[in-house]
This record gives C-alpha cells, structure tokens and sequence, in this order.
C-alpha cells in the first residue's frame, strides 16, 4: 500500500489521450509502459476488447497501440488500457462530417494519475457519450432512398428472417434501424433460444457486426454464423432498445446435412484424443464408431431425465439438443427439483434404518 501523499508509480511511461475523430476515419491511441513484456489490455465499457474487423491491436517492445477503424456514433464513449494495477481511462468523440475540408482529430490534454486510487490513471474530463460498440460489418448496404422510413410496428426497417443453410456452410441474419430521429445509437441483443445472450457467444464461429449508413441514417446489425453444425439450429431473437422504445423479432435457423465426421463425433461427445502416451495424436476410428453405434441403438423411448440426472452440468446443453428439450431453463430447474427429492428420498430411508 503507497504511503500517505504519495504518488502510486504508474505502469505507464506514455498514457493514451481522449480524442476527437470525424466519422469514417480511424481512431488511434498509443501507450507506453516502462518495461517490456507487460500484459496490456485494452477495454470498452468494462469489457475487454479484441482484435476485430472494427479493432486492431499492437504491441512492440514497450509500445502498446489500439486503433479503431471506421469510427461511427455508435465506438464513441470512454475506453481504458491496463497494465497490471495501473488503469488508464479515456474517451473517444466522434465528429459527424460536413461538406468541406476533413476534420482533423483534436487530442485531449494528457491523462493525470488520479489520487486516492493506487495504480490507477484518469484521463481529463470528456462527458461519454454512449452508445454500444460492435464489430463493422462487411456490408453497410441500407434501403434506397436519401431516408429510410420508421418501422410501422416497431423499431425495426428491416427484420431479420428465417434461413437455411448447409452443415458446415456461413449464414449472415441481418436487422436495420432507422435513426434519423435517435440522439443515442439503439442497442441490440441477440439470443439463441429463450435466454442464451449470443455476445457471450462471440468468437471464430459466431460474430457479431453493426455499422451505421449517415446517408440513409440507418443502423444495420449483423449476426454471423460460420461453420454452421446442427447445434446450430434452432430459434433465435433480435431484441431493440432505445431509451423509450423496445422491439422484439423471432426468426428460425435450420441446418441440413450430417457436417463432417469430427463434428458429428464431437456433438456425441465422442473424446477425439487418447489419454495414453503411446497412442498420443492417433485416432481410433473402429472404437469411435462402436461408441457412436452404441448410442444410436439406444431405444427411442429412453429416459431423457435419466440420461440428465446421472450426467455433469457441461453435459446438459448437448445432450438437450440431442433429445429436442428447448427449454432449457425448465430444464435446469426441473433437474433441481429432482435432485432435491432424491436427497431427501433417501435421508428418509437412511433415518428408517
């Protein structure tokens, strides 16, 4: 714990500045730390940002640079860069454009340590101006027309629809918003199911992209979906939100044809790797296909519940999919409920003797 009045030493040599950008152009913020070799992460809103269509991320030596492409109203808002114990904050504005030379980005003053918090930076001041940030999309096509007409149910201009696609093939869910008369860019959620928030989801498989058209003044939100397997299908939802206004949109995803064999044995639970050191990095492919004969043989009428009960909690959601429970809420909370029972079935007996 630093000494009263004194000064907690920073990670940072070099602090990244807030910055004024016009739209459409990159955002680049630059840290230094004292020595090399030090984590740095950089955040958006309290969440950790990774390298993206929309982020690139760098580091050489001491030199540690994020850089946020395209800048649109929905990347303003206050960012942070971390190192250890010591947090820098800082914000980014961004300048809608006007017909005449190009806005040149303006930096803030220089980010102070702030006292009374050990190790961490504050930058000066800039009020955030929200809004929540996704990748760009690959496509920012918006409806013709120098404007795009207010959704008449809600607050969608286009809704995503149903799609079908091959096992192992890219699907792309696609929803616009019109906003022309919002002060702060919408949020959108996507979900798989009832509940299954998909942004935890994000990674090489599944992505999430928005960007925004300043000449229609629309927004387009994109779900993307690549190698897609039969877990895959299923029911989907895309949820709006203003600050007074809330829209909601069901759409269905269905997957044809097996996948590959990997995938197939992977969705079976079928370990693909042997713990023994001398059959290290071969594969079994006659055991694999007794294992998976074994289960397809198993009557039709077999005990989901069963099955459930005497299975880990990992376990749940694939072997959900396999016998069609969508209600995975319901699920859980009925196998609660049974497990319950069964302790007190048998405190019950165990008191009798």
């Amino acid at each position: 714990m630093p000494e009263p009045g004194k000064k907690p030493v920073s990670a940072f040599s070099k602090k990244p500045r807030s910055a004024e950008v016009a739209a459409g152009s990159p955002a680049v913020f630059e840290a230094e730390t004292e020595r090399s070799g030090v984590k740095v992460r950089w955040q958006r809103g309290g969440s950790d940002i990774s390298a993206s269509d929309k982020y690139g991320l760098a580091a050489e030596g001491t030199r540690h640079t994020l850089t946020v492409r395209d800048v649109g109203p929905a990347d303003q808002g206050s960012y942070a860069v971390i190192a250890g114990s010591s947090k820098v904050k800082f914000d980014l504005k961004v300048i809608e454009t006007v017909p005449g030379p190009a806005s040149v980005p303006a930096p803030a003053p220089a980010p102070a340590e702030a006292p009374g918090a050990p190790g961490e930076a504050l930058a000066s001041a800039t009020e955030e101006k929200g809004g929540s940030s996704s990748p760009e999309g690959s496509s920012s096509a918006a409806p013709d027309g120098s404007g795009a007409p207010d959704d008449p149910i809600g607050l969608f201009v286009m809704r995503p629809q149903d799609g079908e696609v091959t096992a192992g093939g890219s699907i792309t869910f696609s929803a616009r918003v019109a906003g022309a008369s919002l002060l702060k860019p919408p949020t959108v959620k996507w979900f798989k199911g009832k509940w299954v928030d998909l942004s935890s989801k994000a990674g090489q498989h599944l992505q999430l992209h928005s960007s925004y058209d300043r000449t229609s003044k629309v927004y387009l939100f994109e779900l993307h979906i690549t190698d897609a397997q039969p877990t895959s299908a299923g029911g989907y939802r895309c949820e709006v939100s203003t600050k007074d206004k809330f829209d909601s949109c069901n759409f269905n995803l269905t997957v044809h044809g097996e996948g590959s064999l990997v995938s197939v044995l992977a969705l079976l639970g079928v370990p693909l790797h042997s713990d023994s050191h001398e059959d290290a990095g071969t594969l079994d492919f006659s055991s694999l296909l007794k294992k998976r004969d074994s289960r397809l043989e198993a009557p039709a009428e077999e005990d989901v519940w069963e099955i459930l009960r005497q299975a880990s909690p990992s376990e749940y959601e694939r072997i959900a999919f396999q016998h069609g429970v969508t209600d995975l809420r319901g699920m859980l909370k009925r196998l609660k409920g049974m497990k319950r029972d069964e302790k007190k079935s048998t405190a019950f007996v165990s008191g009798s003797h």
